[in-house]
C-alpha cells in the first residue's frame, strides 16, 4: 500500500482515538460505530506497515510510532483546516487587496468610517486608497487601473455598477463680512448678487450641475466663479476665491464638517431646500469577491449610521 492511499478520514479517526485513548468515546465524537472506527485504524496501520496502538481489553496505548504520527497528523490536519478556511475567506472576499479612489469631500467623514468598518469586518482585506477628482477616478476604474471608487453623484459609463451609500445635505460657506453669515439659515433667493465660488465643472460635472441647478431653481442669479487651485481645502487654498468670500462678495459650498473646525473669519450655514448630495460606490462589472465584500460592508455601514434619506 502506498502512503498516498491514506485518506484524511483515517488521520482524523486516528487522532480522535490517540487523544482520547478510548475507542468508544472517539467513535461517539466522530459519529461512527465503534466497529467502523476500529476498521479505519486497522486500515491505517496496514497502509503504513506499523502498529500505532496497543490494545487490550482494559486500555489503549500509543506505540512509539503512534506518538510520532499523532504529532504529524495533528499538525497536518490543523494546516489543512487553516488552508480550507483561507479558501473560504478568499471566496467570500475576506482576503485580498483593493485599490480604492475617493474624491476630496469624501475624505473627512465617509472614508474614515468605511476604512474603520472594513478593518473590523474584514481585517485581511487591504484597502489601498488614493485621492483624485471624480472624472479621473471613473476613468481609472473603467480602465481597470483601480477597483472601487467613492464619489458624489458620479456620471458612470455602462460598464460600471454602483450603489448609493449616503445622502448628505450641502450648506454654504460665508466670510463674516457677508450679511447671511449672521443668519441661522437662508434661502437661495436671499443671496442677492453674491457669486458662487466652486470647483471647475469638468472635474465633477453631475455634482457641479446638481449644486448649481438647485441654487438656480431656488432663485440664485449670481455669477459662477470656478476655482483655479484645486485641493481638498477647496476655496481655502484658492487665493482669489478666498479673497472674494472673505470680503463678502461671494460664498462657496461645503458639507457641515468638511472644514471642521471652520477657519477664523468664515462660517458654515445650512440652506433652506438646499442640495442633498449622494455618495456612490462604483466598480467595474463583473464584481470580484473582494469588491462584493466591500460593497456589503459599505451598505451595512450606511444602514448602521442612518446615512441614507428615505426614497
Amino acid at each position: 500500500m502506498r502512503d498516498d492511499d491514506i485518506e484524511l478520514r483515517h488521520l482524523r479517526s486516528f487522532v480522535a482515538v490517540a487523544t482520547k485513548l478510548n475507542f468508544s468515546r472517539a467513535a461517539e465524537e466522530l459519529h461512527l460505530t465503534q466497529q467502523s472506527l476500529s476498521a479505519q485504524i486497522q486500515q491505517l496501520e496496514k497502509r503504513l506497515g506499523v502498529v500505532l496502538l496497543e490494545r487490550t481489553t482494559r486500555r489503549v496505548e500509543l506505540t512509539e510510532a503512534g506518538s510520532a504520527l499523532l504529532d504529524e497528523a495533528s499538525s497536518a490536519l490543523a494546516g489543512i483546516a487553516a488552508g480550507l478556511d483561507r479558501v473560504r475567506r478568499v471566496a467570500h472576499g475576506e482576503v485580498g487587496q483593493l485599490r480604492v479612489s475617493f474624491t476630496p469631500t469624501i475624505a473627512y467623514e465617509t472614508l474614515p468610517a468605511l476604512l474603520e468598518e472594513a478593518s473590523l469586518r474584514a481585517p485581511a482585506l487591504t484597502l489601498q486608497v488614493s485621492e483624485m477628482w471624480q472624472a479621473e477616478s471613473v476613468e481609472a476604474i473603467r480602465a481597470g487601473r483601480l477597483d472601487v471608487g467613492l464619489a458624489r453623484h458620479p456620471e458612470l459609463p455602462d460598464e460600471l455598477d454602483s450603489v448609493r451609500i449616503r445622502d448628505e445635505p450641502m450648506g454654504a460657506v460665508f466670510g463674516v463680512a457677508h450679511p447671511l453669515a449672521h443668519e441661522d439659515t437662508f434661502a437661495a433667493a436671499d443671496l442677492g448678487d453674491s457669486a458662487l465660488v466652486i470647483w471647475p465643472r469638468r472635474f465633477s460635472p453631475a455634482f457641479f450641475d446638481q449644486v448649481v441647478d438647485n441654487y438656480r431653481a431656488g432663485g440664485f442669479h449670481g455669477d459662477i466663479v470656478e476655482m483655479h487651485m484645486l485641493t481638498r481645502g477647496s476655496f481655502l487654498q484658492d487665493p482669489a476665491g478666498r479673497r472674494m468670500i472673505e470680503s463678502g462678495q461671494a460664498f462657496s459650498v461645503a458639507f457641515e464638517h468638511e472644514h471642521d473646525p471652520m477657519p477664523e473669519g468664515f462660517v458654515w450655514r445650512p440652506v433652506q431646500a438646499g442640495p442633498t448630495i449622494a455618495v456612490h460606490m462604483y466598480w467595474r462589472r463583473p464584481a470580484s469577491a473582494t469588491v462584493r465584500r466591500l460593497v456589503g460592508i459599505a451598505e451595512q455601514l450606511a444602514e448602521k449610521r442612518g446615512w441614507q434619506a428615505a426614497d
